[in-house]
Order: structure tokens, then sequence, then C-alpha cells
């Protein structure tokens, strides 16, 4: 039986792993290719970029999913991949690409009326 080297993205297309598909035992000269995984490689990405997939080829892109994000409008922490709403429309971000502009790095300042901090 035949192998080839597979490689597996998570939900949003970022590349995770190689691996290996099997060929099945039934039907020779197909492969048991993971959910999600593709068969072309992904190309090197310098670092504070990722190789995402976008259904169809690969993509270099700006990789910000280590950081953590405010929502510019209310200081709300974010949680990369959650839609919410912003003036009825539906958004969301994945970390990929550039910071859109509803989205903040800097820490919202604390404010509390009973301590008088604003």
């Amino acid at each position: 039986m035949e192998e080839k080297i597979v490689y597996q993205t998570d939900p949003a297309g970022f590349f995770l792993y190689q691996e290996t598909a099997h060929e099945l035992f039934m039907s020779p000269g197909e492969f048991n290719v993971p959910y999600g995984a593709v068969e072309v490689g992904p190309p090197a990405a310098n670092e504070g970029y990722a190789p995402k997939w976008d259904g169809e080829k690969w993509a270099i892109v700006e990789d910000h999913r280590q950081k953590s994000f405010y929502v510019v409008t209310t200081g709300a922490p974010y949680m990369l991949g959650d839609s919410i709403e912003l003036e009825n429309e539906s958004v969301r971000y994945d970390g990929g690409g550039p910071i859109p502009v509803w989205l903040t790095l800097d820490v919202p300042p604390v404010t509390d009326p009973q301590l008088g901090v604003n």
C-alpha cells in the first residue's frame, strides 16, 4: 500500500503539521486524507507570518494569533474567530492578515466610578 504526505490545517486554514495519508485497502489509488488536510505543501514563512490555505492555494499572511485584542468601540476583549455585531454587520477575525480597524492591541483604560478612576 502506498503512502503520501498531506498537510493538516486548522478550521481557519492555518497550517498545523504534516502527516501521512495511507492508501485505502479496498480502493487502490485513494487515500485517507484527514478532514482539513491538503495535498499541496505550504510555502515557508518568515517570522510574524504564517501559511494559510484559502480553499484553493496557500497564502502567506500576517500572523497575529498569539496577540490579545480589544474591540475599539467597547474596549471588550475579543476572542479570535468570534463573530460580533458592529453597526448592524457581523464581523470576525481569525488572526491572519492585517488587523481590522475595529480591533486594537491597546488595553483599554480601567474605569471604575466607585474608585474615581477613568
